[in-house]
């Protein structure tokens, strides 16, 4: 059995509510035949352990996207409280940066060669596995291939705002 259900809740109430969440901040960066780029995510998470795999979500119109996808590799670099002016950079946020958005940070290696953020929470390392489209957005798994992670408290983003992690 099937019927088609249509959606009763409208763009702005959902967005209004969805600005409600928190979640961590992630830069997802990539080098390569397509040149460096890195874009500024929200929807960050583990996808399998078996094998270890991550999945973000991203606009289909996102510049860097398509760089991303053509060199094949990136890596998804969870920002510390310390890094709001990195997120602030790859979100276009900050016009002096903008030609150079990884001027913001300081970067290295690790086994796929694309940029990882010195100082991060957390480096995934990753390989392109697949992409998905739905919407208006792009969904890419990556196959994590190295892990480099820092003692630190990690960038919140909730109510259109970065934020820090508080002891209750």
């Amino acid at each position: 059995m099937s019927h088609t259900m249509q959606p009763v809740v409208g763009v702005d109430t959902f967005r209004d509510a969805m600005r409600l969440t928190a979640s961590g901040v992630a830069v997802v960066t990539s080098d390569g035949d397509a040149g460096r780029a890195g874009v500024t995510v929200s929807s960050l998470c583990s996808l399998s352990m078996e094998p270890p795999s991550v999945v973000f979500c991203v606009h289909r119109d996102n510049k860097g996207l398509a760089q991303i996808l053509t060199n094949g590799t990136f890596v998804a670099n969870v920002l510390s409280d310390a890094q709001e002016r990195v997120a602030n950079s790859f979100a276009g946020l900050i016009p002096e940066l903008r030609e150079n958005r990884f001027l913001a940070g300081k970067w290295s290696k690790l086994h796929t060669g694309a940029p990882a953020l010195d100082g991060a929470l957390c480096n995934f390392d990753c390989r392109v596995a697949s992409v998905f489209e739905f919407g208006s957005h792009r969904i890419v798994t990556g196959e994590v291939l190295d892990v480099r992670t820092q003692p630190a408290l990690p960038l919140v983003f909730s109510d259109r705002a970065f934020r820090r992690l508080a002891a209750a």
